[in-house]
């Protein structure tokens, strides 16, 4: 009987200890025990991770390779519904694309390569392929919308009349009405005032049909708080799914990444929190190439803004397989929390470049660099970080933007270590990642993938063609000519324009004619406005009459003999001239041989101008040719 309670007492307590037993894991990176329930276990499989974790016992599924993706960006008002066009496309064409709302959502929300949601404000979709009961980490895809500025409409002084032209060299007052906060000017697409918030430009170097061009976009300030509309709609990606922060993050954490664009520039905010000694890392994946893993070398710096990268690279860590870093911005506070730095790090197998941007502290931004330290909490995106970038010092072109941000603590000892918060979040586990190797393919933290038109500022344009006096030209010059001695000047025509070509004498017609040889300059005058007159950048002249060929002669004349019954006239030989004995056909030689009898008068023409011609002033007659004798008999013969 005791042996049977014993039996029945035992055995429930070794069940119960084995099933304890199996729902703790030992954590590499924390070195800790921890429930299953608080690490990434919570499934059969999670399709979030970036493989798939099955109960013991269960077959260890194939992770695929992630889609090659596309992130979205359009202009809207955050109240109307908005398309972002995003796309995805598998290794194999055999997969399927799935797009879902969330990290760990189980039902997609579309199926296929080109999705294309409705949204009015900013958000992020996650994508993966599958194939069967396999599939590959779900890719964060960011669709985003910024605000479009209010509409600008463009207005000078004096106004724009088709039926008024200005004159060439008049003072002319552009002025923005409407639009948002900065305001660029252009001429036929060439920037001649660059963004600010000056609303006018005034110019007197205009011509006709050019187009001024305004267009308008909202504006940020440097503070550490990115309230602006420049902003969008909302972050790029935030940390609302995220597990609670470690204790060591409570100090260190990152809440959101925005960005604000400028035309040259992008403004990177970054709401969160960092105290004494703590860093904030953003990598960034800004063009071709780049390093997956940490294998790039360090900094050559003593000051300790860029330990927590130094310590990062020494680790071996290993990024996700779609990001290849180029470039991570260092954000760090000094030890008494009151000074903080900026740094952009340039990845490289040699030694990595080191760029400082700026120093700031609370209420004291540089032009580069703002800080405000009022988060509070993981709740707040908007108090934090602002750095401005130039697109070129990212080597950014063209295509999308792919970023990965988390927070490294310093300890008492002067130790380093990895928090929980990361963007995209770290979902499961409160405690911190700690000092030893991190394969972020093995765990929550995706980078996130964001529109190359989300660098781009949204634009509200307005433009005006300009209506001018034009400068005037000649359409057509008649030179003169032997048969009419002046000259002949047409103007191109214009509208509400009078001709002249002394500036002084103006008529309706733009033919002048009966010219003597000279120079002329042409000019314009407005009917509308009589002190506006435009002259020609070149002048026009008109050449002196030609002289015409001297009277031809006849050289030799040979008159046609029994033997050759034709005759030849040679013409005196001159130069630039062409031959002829009738006055129609010319020829170039002198020479016209196998004449009929006849009476010809010589003529002779110019080469260069063919109404030219000179005739003889005598004739020259070919005779007929000689009668034969009679053939010839015998009279007498005397023998």
């Amino acid at each position: 009987m005791k042996c049977k309670l014993l039996y029945n007492f035992v055995i429930p307590v070794v069940f119960v200890l084995f099933v304890i037993w199996n729902s703790f894991s030992f954590d590499k990176h924390d070195k800790s025990w921890k429930r299953y329930s608080d690490l990434e276990i919570q499934k059969d499989f999670d399709t979030v991770k970036k493989n798939k974790r099955f109960k013991k016992g269960m077959r260890l599924g194939a992770v695929l390779s992630v889609p090659t993706v596309s992130a979205g960006s359009s202009c809207g008002d955050g109240v109307n519904f908005v398309q972002v066009n995003l796309s995805a496309f598998a290794v194999n064409t055999a997969e399927t694309v799935e797009w879902f709302t969330s990290q760990n959502s189980s039902t997609p929300v579309f199926t296929g390569n080109n999705f294309s949601p409705s949204i009015r404000s900013t958000r992020t979709y996650y994508v993966r392929s599958r194939l069967g009961s396999d599939f590959s980490t779900r890719v964060p895809v960011v669709a985003s919308v910024f605000i479009a500025p209010p509409s600008v409409a463009l207005s000078s002084f004096p106004v724009v009349d088709p039926m008024k032209p200005f004159c060439i060299g008049e003072t002319v007052t552009f002025t923005a009405n409407g639009g948002a906060d900065l305001f660029e000017f252009s001429v036929d697409g060439n920037i001649v005032q660059q963004m600010s918030s000056s609303r006018t430009f005034v110019t007197n170097t205009l011509t006709d049909g050019q187009v001024v061009m305004v267009r308008s976009r909202f504006s940020s300030v440097i503070d550490g708080v990115s309230n602006e509309r420049a902003f969008g709609t909302g972050p790029l990606e935030d940390n609302g799914l995220s597990a609670p922060l470690s204790s060591s993050a409570v100090n260190a954490y990152v809440n959101a990444v925005k960005v604000a664009s400028e035309e040259d520039k992008i403004i990177f905010a970054v709401p969160g929190k960092i105290t004494n000694n703590n860093s904030l890392l953003l990598f960034l994946d800004t063009k071709p190439g780049g390093f997956n893993t940490t294998n790039f070398a360090d900094v050559l710096d003593g000051s300790g803004a860029v330990k927590a990268f130094n310590f990062l690279n020494d680790n071996g860590n290993v990024f996700d397989s779609y990001f290849q870093a180029d470039y991570c911005l260092v954000l760090f506070a000094d030890s008494a929390t009151g000074n903080y730095s900026a740094n952009l790090v340039e990845l490289k197998s040699d030694i990595s470049l080191l760029s400082f941007i700026g120093n700031a502290s609370s209420g004291n931004p540089s032009s580069a660099f703002a800080v405000n330290p009022n988060s509070s909490g993981i709740s707040d995106i908007s108090n934090g970080f602002e750095v401005v970038l130039n697109k070129a010092t990212l080597g950014y072109t063209t295509g999308d933007l792919k970023f990965f941000a988390f927070t490294v603590v310093t300890d008492g000892n002067d130790l380093q270590s990895i928090t929980n918060s990361f963007l995209s979040p770290e979902r499961s586990s409160a405690l911190d990642y700690g000092n030893n190797a991190v394969d972020f393919n093995q765990r929550d933290p995706n980078p996130v993938v964001v529109a190359s038109a989300a660098l781009t500022p949204c634009y509200s344009d307005a433009s005006i063609e300009m209506n001018f006096v034009s400068k005037p030209n000649a359409f057509n010059v008649v030179q003169p000519t032997c048969v009419i001695p002046n000259g002949k000047i047409t103007f191109s025509t214009q509208e509400d324009v009078e001709y002249s070509l002394d500036g002084i004498n103006f008529q309706n017609s733009p033919i002048f004619d009966n010219l003597s040889a000279a120079t002329y300059t042409l000019y314009t005058r407005s009917t509308t406005n009589s002190s506006c007159i435009t002259s020609a950048d070149s002048q026009v002249t008109i050449n002196n009459a030609p002289t015409p060929p001297a009277v031809p002669t006849a050289a030799t004349v040979v008159q046609p003999t029994c033997a050759v019954p034709t005759g030849t006239i040679t013409v005196s030989t001159q130069n630039g001239v062409e031959y002829s004995l009738n006055g129609t056909n010319y020829q170039t030689s002198n020479v016209f041989s196998g004449l009929a009898p006849n009476t010809y008068t010589l003529y002779v023409r110019s080469t260069t101008d063919n109404t030219c011609i000179t005739s003889s002033t005598q004739t020259v007659t070919i005779n007929n040719a000689p009668t034969p004798p009679a053939v010839p008999t015998a009279a007498t013969v005397v023998q």
